[in-house]
């Protein structure tokens, strides 16, 4: 019978045992019984660490093996190499497996073949490196599996990540090397007598800065065929330079925006995360594994006619992907293929590949599909909504009665419109199947605070766009103290950048493997105006309720307009109804032609995707004025703080100097210079209590 030695025994090496086993061969497999699956699949198991070679070498002498092998594991790949030299099999050169255990070596490869290689020291703890730019990534020169792989951003950071590499390290050193930007991809190849056949390329998904522990892969990757040929073609210079000429390969890089291909590093074994064992032949037909023993065994490997189909890993790293499993098991079991489990992530510490607690294996038809199956969208919707109430004001000016809608005092984050906004952005997302939010704004951004605390509570990325120009001061404010407590991560921009800004953030959030929202649409702020719009026709409605249930009729309504999102969904409800209600707007960033123009566009953008008729004049109903802005956005003048004390004193309602302290001042502005009189005014108090607290820190400030 067939006698074939593996190394390694845990459960990414257990398909080659269960294969070489299937295929005749009598295993005896070598391993530390720990975490050793395997072992009960081998038909001789001895614990042993694999990195015993002498003692496993004179086992194997007794043994006789036809063939030595192993799959996804450097460490292991040390020991094959040196056991098929000693005992006469075939495999690669002791110089081939140095150079591709060996990150520092590999690049000195690389380099003396003529492939472009980033920036690359070797260092030991203590040694002094210069980068010549930042980022760099600092990594053990002799470990796989994420471990205490770092990307530092300053020279600050450099010694601390140097100090964690070189103590994962078997050598103790660690290579300081130039950060390559762009998508990462795996390559899996199979190799006979030095010539290469390509069987997959893979789209890996990892949690990114600081230590890019993988999360998912995908199998086929997305891209063009000429992309596709053209990785192909730098993999196998690459496998030339390393002197690989038998078994799998495993090639990691990167490809930047502009098509730059530049190799992270190559593995002269299979890769690890199931993808040769489990995603190749899920997703090509191929019998991956099969082919690792024929050429071990001095055997050209056998292709079979291709079977495309679609696979994916999803390890499991937080609650949400949990549920995510549960649902697929309950909804589409017929596409899930492997599960393993090993705890439940509660009890996880993750810090690099070996400390995930889990994984499951999907398989689908087509990429659309596989998208549908990986991202399921927000769990639960947490924003409740209701009718707020309206209240009459003790409040008077010019004989005109003041009415306040409290959108304020709705339960959420402080309250305000933009939880209305949040809770339709939620289902939007949930049809979208989207798992991840961008948002736009700065730090004392009413906006940024709510969807800040709902990602938060959902557990779901939030990337905050911030426009550093809008606000003219940097300082704490309370809704700058309740974001940043909420976890966003920053992407700082002035105005002519927030569409690259806006770009970087989806990219990234793809690279993690998320389905990123962006709530504005696309880079370029279009597309989701509608969202918010949809949320506002509805308070419509419930201000005409409360005309009829209180026999009242309101002659005007105000309310802050800053967006025009507000503003916009109001009029789209009295256009319905074909309400002549005059509504109107008091800017506090924008001007009065570019809102009027916004409103407009979201009208007719809002009717047509709803199919209804505006009327010919419809932009006559649009009133938008920004006579009132006090010099701008977040500027105040000691009237309006005026009118702001006033206002707490007479009905006790907080008002903030940015949004509807300044809107309510623009309002009894407006009613006074146009001779308004004897009317039933209605405000719409669109939130931003947070902001009043910060406006009598500042009063108080003032007069200390």
């Amino acid at each position: 019978m067939k006698k074939i030695v593996i190394i390694g025994a845990n459960d990414f090496q257990r398909p080659l045992i269960q294969k070489a086993h299937n295929m005749g061969y009598e295993t005896h497999v070598f391993a530390w019984r720990e975490g050793a699956t395997g072992a009960e699949d081998a038909d001789h198991f001895y614990e042993i660490s694999i990195t015993e070679k002498e003692e496993i070498l004179e086992i194997c002498r007794k043994i006789r093996p036809d063939a030595v092998a192993t799959i996804g594991s450097d460490l292991a790949n040390i020991t094959v190499q040196f056991l098929a030299e000693k005992l006469g099999l075939p495999g690669n050169s002791s110089s081939c497996i140095y150079h591709s255990t060996n990150k520092y070596a590999m690049r000195e490869a690389f380099r003396n073949a003529g492939i472009p290689v980033p920036f690359f020291q070797c260092v030991s703890e203590g040694e002094q490196v210069t980068p010549p730019s930042y980022p760099v990534i600092v990594k053990p020169t002799d470990r796989s599996g994420s471990r205490a792989i770092t990307k530092v951003n300053d020279p600050g950071e450099l010694a601390e990540a140097i100090t964690l590499a070189t103590a994962q390290s078997f050598e103790k050193k660690a290579i300081v090397e130039e950060y390559i930007s762009g998508a990462e991809y795996s390559v899996e190849t199979i190799s006979f007598e030095g010539k290469h056949t390509c069987l997959a390329i893979t789209k890996k998904f990892t949690t990114g800065s600081p230590h890019y522990i993988e999360v998912a892969h995908l199998q086929p990757a997305p891209l063009s065929e000429d992309m596709k040929k053209k990785v192909e073609e730098t993999v196998f210079r690459a496998l030339d330079a390393l002197e690989v000429r038998y078994g799998a390969g495993h090639s990691e890089l990167r490809i930047d925006r502009n098509g730059q291909i530049r190799i992270i590093e190559i593995g002269s074994r299979m890769g690890g995360d199931c993808i040769g064992s489990d995603l190749v032949p899920l997703s090509t037909g191929q019998d991956f594994v099969g082919m690792v023993v024929d050429t071990a065994a001095g055997k050209a490997p056998v292709f079979c006619e291709a079977v495309p189909h679609v696979s994916a890993i999803r390890f499991l790293m937080n609650e949400n992907d949990e549920k995510l499993l549960a649902y697929l098991q309950e909804n589409h079991p017929d596409k899930i293929r492997k599960t393993v489990i090993e705890h439940g992530v509660k009890d996880a510490h993750i810090v690099d590949s070996g400390s995930r607690p889990g994984f499951f294996i999907l398989q689908a038809d087509s990429i659309e599909e596989m998208m549908e199956l990986l991202h399921h969208g927000p769990w639960e919707n947490p924003i409740h909504v209701f009718d707020t109430p309206t209240q009459k004001l003790r409040f008077t000016e010019n004989h005109n009665e003041f009415y306040m809608k409290r959108d304020d005092l709705l339960p959420f984050a402080f309250g305000g419109n933009k939880v209305r906004f949040a809770r339709r952005f939620v289902e939007d997302m949930q049809r979208e199947r989207c798992d991840s939010m961008i948002i736009y704004g700065n730090y004392h951004s009413n906006l940024c605070r709510i969807l800040a605390t709902l990602c938060h509570e959902l557990e779901i990325p939030c990337y905050m766009v911030h426009n550093t120009e809008d606000v003219r001061e940097d300082r704490e404010t309370a809704n700058s103290r309740i974001i940043k407590k909420m976890g966003i991560t920053e992407i700082a921009c002035k105005k002519s950048g927030i569409a690259d800004a806006v770009e970087q953030a989806m990219e990234e959030l793809r690279e993690k493997g998320y389905r990123p929202y962006y709530i504005y649409g696309n880079s370029r702020g279009q597309g989701k105006e509608w969202v918010p719009m949809k949320a506002y026709e509805a308070v419509y409605d419930e201000i005409c309720c409360y005309e009829k249930q209180h026999s009242i009729r309101f002659d005007y309504i105000f309310l802050a307009s800053s967006t025009n999102a507000t503003q916009s969904g109001l009029l789209a409800g009295s256009l319905r109804q074909m309400d002549e209600r005059r509504i109107i707007g008091i800017s506090v960033s924008r001007n009065a032609q570019r809102g009027r123009e916004v409103i407009a566009e979201n009208l007719r953008e809002y009717a047509q995707r709803f199919q209804r008729e505006l009327p010919v004049d419809f932009e006559k109903n649009i009133c938008f004025t920004d006579a009132y802005m006090e010099g701008g956005y977040g500027v105040w003048s000691e009237p309006v703080a005026d009118l702001i004390e006033s206002v707490y004193g007479t009905d006790g309602i907080p008002l903030d100097m940015t949004y509807t302290g300044k809107a309510f001042y623009g309002m009894v502005k407006y009613l006074e210079e146009n001779h308004i009189q004897d009317r039933k005014i209605l405000f719409l108090h669109t939130g931003g209590t947070p902001l009043f607290f910060d406006f009598l820190e500042d009063e108080k400030n003032k007069k200390l």
